[in-house]
């Protein structure tokens, strides 16, 4: 099995390094302080998020990951968070269905399940006020259980509200879990630029309410480690000249060092030999002629203008 993993959330042995990051946010978190998490794309901020929310679950806390780029409007924001909420209650199927229309009089939950005994929930609408039901969502974590209970929400490309009639929906957010004691908020998104501008500017909604953490590249001891190891185990040899070589060439982003070192080690694993300069080049050949339809779609997606200050 390959010993790299990119594309998808890392995790197990394929993360490594940020036991710093992981330690801070955890203490952030527990401290009750909502955190504002940025870095430019392919850093691994949803890989650490998914790190720090395993640790957290075992020791009881609830937590929620929902991805705003799967959010198109105000009742599919309610949709998700409400099925989230209630996956994650720990009690029999009649007191979770119970407890939450204590709180969530606009909606009733229904539950099926599957060939395996899964439960499924579904939700309908008892009124057509949207945002009475938003805001009796936005609080169901905070009202529903004990005062012990903790609840860590992470809302994943979070810029994406401004998409879905931004100001409004920021502002009903922010105004309820502001009073929010049992439940801390990581916010963090892709687009650094418009992330920042709604946590920095006064003028919105969310500006000041959390702490600004921002995600910088592993240190290139740590990636020469992590690399070396991978391919020793495979007895093959890789100098320390060319792992520096690759983490230039990748500018060391978490995402293209393991893409590099998983499309090197496929290319090298069935002769096992020494690998040269020649292999790694073959390697980043190889990796950008697989993106060539994705490189071709975003040239077709230029103005003819934008394609001719290219070419030129």
């Amino acid at each position: 099995m390959n010993p790299f993993s990119y594309g998808g959330v890392v995790t197990g042995n394929y993360f490594y390094n940020r036991r710093d990051e992981v330690n801070k946010l955890k203490s952030d978190i527990k401290s009750g302080n909502n955190i504002i998490l940025y870095a430019p794309r392919r850093y691994g901020k949803t890989s650490l998020l998914t790190k720090v929310l395993a640790e957290l679950e075992k020791e009881k806390y609830n937590t929620i990951y929902l991805d705003f780029f799967n959010v198109i409007d105000k009742k599919k924001f309610i949709e998700l968070y409400a099925k989230k909420i209630l996956a994650k209650r720990k009690y029999s199927i009649e007191e979770i269905i119970k407890g939450f229309r204590k709180f969530v009089k606009s909606l009733t939950p229904t539950v099926s399940f599957d060939n395996f005994g899964k439960p499924s929930f579904e939700l309908s609408y008892n009124n057509k006020n949207v945002d009475i039901s938003l805001e009796e969502v936005i609080n169901l974590p905070e009202n529903w259980g004990s005062k012990k209970e903790k609840w860590v929400v992470v809302f994943d490309e979070f810029q994406e509200i401004n998409k879905l009639n931004g100001d409004n929906f920021e502002k009903q957010l922010r105004s309820n879990i502001q009073f929010h004691k049992n439940v801390t908020y990581v916010f963090m998104g892709s687009k650094t630029h418009l992330l920042l501008n709604m946590f920095k500017n006064k003028s919105r909604a969310f500006y000041n309410i959390g702490k600004f953490v921002r995600l910088d590249k592993i240190p290139e001891t740590e990636n020469i480690k992590f690399i070396k190891k991978k391919f020793d185990n495979f007895n093959i040899s890789l100098s320390l000249d060319l792992i520096k070589y690759m983490l230039k060439v990748t500018e060391s982003i978490p995402f293209y060092v393991q893409f590099l070192a998983s499309e090197l080690w496929q290319k090298t694993i069935s002769t096992r030999r020494n690998i040269k300069k020649v292999d790694i080049d073959k390697a980043i050949i190889g990796i950008i002629n697989g993106q060539s339809d994705y490189y071709l779609e975003l040239y077709n997606n230029l103005s003819h203008y934008q394609k001719r200050v290219l070419l030129a």
